[in-house]
Order: structure tokens, then sequence, then C-alpha cells
């Protein structure tokens, strides 16, 4: 899901239908994904809450919300695979609520995948190694953060998302992927810092 989400971001730049397509399988994946974990609904009223475990809830619950609200905006302003519905007159409404949402998703999604890095990382020394690697790309992530915009995105300063087509397609993912990284490596840290009695 986290490698669809780049794509999604870049919908003018790969086209609407398209869009709509990766988005259904987005919504698909994330359905899968609770099934295959639908443990972690059982056990949500059981034990106690840590700091660590009521970020990493909130953080859920979160994009819960998001996966709910952001399929229905975007059939909503369908004009392909749900073009068939009657949805006449609830495009602009859904539209503004999409395009700050998308960022927000973005955002959440990379943290979630960030509380899950520990387990991804290789021990030892590759475990130092592979956080310093993604430290430097991090950093440029801050950066690529800005230059895309995503703040005033998220904040509904801008209401239509600038592309620049004359920019080779790559450079618009490798920036989406290294702002991912920074996140995800965020949620690794804070993790970390709520976990203190784990090393």
């Amino acid at each position: 899901m986290l490698l669809l989400l780049p794509m999604l971001m870049a919908y003018s730049l790969i086209g609407e239908a398209f869009h709509e397509a990766a988005g259904t399988l987005m919504l698909a994946l994330f359905l899968l994904h609770h099934g295959i974990n639908r443990e972690w609904w059982k056990s949500l009223f059981r034990g106690q809450y840590s700091p660590q475990r009521v970020f990493q809830t909130t953080l859920n619950l979160s994009l819960l919300l998001f996966m709910i609200v952001q399929p229905l905006c975007g059939i909503l302003m369908s004009k392909h695979l749900f073009a068939y519905l009657p949805t006449a007159g609830m495009a602009s409404v859904a539209r503004t609520i999409h395009l700050p949402l998308a960022y927000w998703g973005f955002v959440l999604m990379s943290l979630h995948a960030g509380t899950h890095l520990r387990s991804m990382l290789p021990k030892g020394k590759g475990r130092r190694t592979a956080i310093v690697i993604l430290s430097a790309v991090s950093l440029y992530g801050v950066y690529a953060f800005f230059k895309r915009q995503i703040p005033d995105y998220m904040f509904l300063k801008m209401q239509f998302v600038y592309f620049d087509y004359s920019e080779p397609r790559i450079f618009f993912l490798t920036d989406l992927l290294a702002v991912i990284v920074f996140f995800a490596l965020s949620g690794y840290g804070i993790t970390r810092m709520l976990n203190t009695g784990k090393q």
C-alpha cells in the first residue's frame, strides 16, 4: 500500500482512470490488511494502554477514518469506474475534502509504516547502517516536503495541486519516496521513544 501511495499522489501525471483504479486497489488492500490483522480489533479493549499503544492505536483509528472518507469522496468525484452512480452536485464538496485528506493520509500511512520499521530492519551493525542511510534520505525528505508544498495542501492553503508536466515523473516520485522515508523514520523514532523499556 505504501508503494502504491506515491502513484496515487501523482494522479494528474498518471491519468484519472489509472488514479481511480489505483485508489480502488488501495481500498481493497486496506480491507485485506485488516482482515489479516483482525486479531488487533479483538484486542482493542483488552490489556493496558502504554504511551506507545495509545500512539499506535490513535494512528490506526485515524487511518481507518481516512480510508472510509477518502474512497467515498473519490467515488463521488469519479469520472470513470463509478461514473454510473447518481452523484451529481456532490463532486465539488468531495474534491474540497479529498485534496487535503490525501496529504494527511500520505503522512499518516508513512508514520504507520514507521511503527513497524523495527521488524523490517536488519540486526546488529546492519541496523545501524540502515538507520544512517534512512536518516540521510529523510533529510532530503524534509526538503522535498516543503518543495512539493505538502503543508499548503494539507491545510488547504492551495485548492489545486500544481504539477510540472515538463519534469520527469521519476523526480516527483523520488521526492515523495523521500518524504515517506522521513515520516516513516519519525514514526519509528516516536515508537522507540515511547517504548523506552525495549532496546
